[in-house]
């Protein structure tokens, strides 16, 4: 077994040695110049890593810069306009946005989250059944991944979603509508929740596990999020090199930031970027697996949301999520991540 783990140990350093080795000149990207947008969540840990040890300028990116954005639709508008290439967010805006004619691609996949998203409720609310939804105000992010979420709540709960009083606020307004008192529960994202946990007297209600009386510590799959590479169609036809470049990245990254070896350096570059306290992103690090496979289970989750955002009606004619999925570059990189191949071509 000990030799096992060493080879395998060896393996990794081998794959991340080769991801890492310099492009020859012909390989080159076919612009110095890359924009990231960016959240203030962990899964951009990727990219903050790539960004702090030189990766991107390795990679003949010599302008590397970032544009934060407090939710995934704002960076899909960036993306549009050209004013970013590469757009990280959940899984459910790039889905809508396709549909509704605007041509993204779906690149890669950064991470899966466990139970990133939750229903955080004031304790003063008494909120202790599903049915007590009914009588207080949700902050959420109309469009988010959190829309999808409170429609499978309700529905495994056997709600009347339209009797539940949303109000659409961004991530920080939530948080602060909480604390005032102007709505009593959020539904959003770490770090949110765990802000919200500090601010004010309140409780997870339900993650993707209940915390209701009913069914406490029981699993209730509500959220389909995972955390997605995007690029416009425009970019990917023009440059090539370049998205190989980014791929190869962002890859490298991801092992990197996986291996737990690697957890203090990852945190600490990571919270000194953001300018953020250490201590909660070691506490909710474990939301997250980064894991770059395109499998069954991406497919799964992918077309559940795309599946929700047809049945809400704001998409039509629904298009498979391969169709717009682009596994080539992955797949030169490492084949064995590709275990369902995308079906769109430049």
């Amino acid at each position: 077994m000990r030799w096992h783990r060493l080879g395998w140990v060896l393996c990794i350093g081998f794959l991340v040695g080769v991801l890492g080795s310099t492009m020859n000149a012909g390989a080159q990207p076919e612009t110095k110049d890359l924009a990231l947008s960016f959240g203030v969540d962990l899964p951009f840990a990727t990219h903050i890593v790539a960004i702090q040890k030189g990766w991107f300028k390795d990679a003949g990116f010599a302008n590397v810069t970032t544009k934060t954005f407090t939710a995934g639709m704002l960076a899909g508008e960036a993306l549009v306009a050209g004013q970013v290439q590469l757009w990280t967010p959940g899984n459910l805006p790039p889905i809508s946005m396709y549909h509704n004619g605007i041509p993204v691609l779906l690149l890669g996949t950064n991470c899966v989250a466990n139970n990133l998203d939750k229903l955080v409720v004031r304790k003063d609310a008494n909120v202790n059944t599903p049915q007590d939804l009914y009588r207080i105000k949700i902050g959420l992010l109309q469009g988010s991944v959190s829309t999808a979420q409170l429609h499978y709540l309700a529905k495994h709960y056997g709600l009347d979603e339209k009797r539940l009083q949303v109000v659409n606020l961004q991530p920080p307004e939530q948080l602060a509508s909480l604390v005032s008192g102007n709505v009593q529960a959020i539904l959003v994202w770490e770090p949110w929740p765990y802000r919200a946990l500090k601010s004010v007297d309140s409780k997870i209600l339900h993650s993707n596990i209940s915390y209701f009386e009913a069914n406490k510590g029981q699993r209730v799959k509500i959220s389909d999020n995972r955390s997605v590479f995007v690029a416009s169609e425009e970019f990917v036809r023009k440059n090539p090199k370049a998205v190989r470049a980014i791929m190869q990245v962002l890859l490298r990254a991801q092992r990197y930031v996986a291996e737990p070896k690697n957890l203090d350096e990852v945190l600490r570059l990571y919270s000194e970027f953001q300018k953020q306290e250490i201590e909660m992103n070691r506490a909710i690090w474990d939301n997250y697996v980064f894991d770059p496979a395109f499998d069954e289970a991406y497919v799964e989750d992918m077309e559940r949301t795309a599946a929700f955002l047809e049945g809400a009606g704001r998409i039509k004619k629904r298009t498979h999520i391969l169709d717009y999925t682009y596994t080539d570059p992955l797949a030169e990189l490492d084949p064995s991540l590709v275990k369902v191949k995308g079906r769109w071509k430049p």
